[in-house]
């Protein structure tokens, strides 16, 4: 009987999942931020599937949820990286970044607009580039495209943003 690649995912999630969300606990720092990386590592491995054999399902596994680890850690650093200890602003700094917080907003908001016009493929190369931070290679090979039509779908992303932002520029 043949088994599914489903059923020996859930096999190894199952023999593993412990012993990688201590790993995953040791590099991210906690367990219930090792308990999402290790979701997100067999989300990553459902959602790629497997058409080859896999020779030693734990390294597999390891190598999947340290490299959700790295993922996670970059997220972590982007969301930090924008935060404002608003406690430490005064009155007038305050109305300010207000202010800031605002038109950035709205400058986002043109952006989605701007990039629900671009095709599928295209926007997610851009986003995942732009937003989440994978670089042309980590994102062809998540979309199963080749680095250069990465590099010229984000081209062309970058090219319509522009155009439209500078047609906008006075709303």
């Amino acid at each position: 009987m043949v088994r599914s690649f489903q059923s020996f995912l859930n096999d190894i999630f199952r023999s593993y999942h412990a012993e990688a969300v201590r790993f995953a606990a040791r590099l991210v720092g906690g367990r219930d931020n090792g308990e999402e990386v290790v979701q997100d590592a067999w989300v990553s491995l459902a959602v790629r599937g497997g058409a080859t054999p896999i020779e030693h399902p734990k390294t597999y596994f390891f190598t999947a949820t340290r490299n959700a680890a790295i993922a996670f850690t970059a997220r972590e650093q982007r969301e930090w990286s924008r935060r404002v200890d608003f406690d430490a602003l005064t009155e007038s700094e305050l109305a300010d970044e207000t202010l800031a917080r605002y038109e950035q907003t709205r400058q986002l908001a043109k952006l989605a607009v701007f990039l629900n016009e671009l095709p599928p493929a295209c926007r997610k190369a851009f986003i995942m580039n732009k937003f989440e931070g994978y670089s042309h290679p980590e994102i062809a090979s998540r979309l199963g495209i080749s680095v250069s039509m990465v590099e010229k779908h984000v081209v062309r992303a970058l090219l319509h943003c522009r155009a439209l932002m500078r047609v906008h520029a006075g709303d």
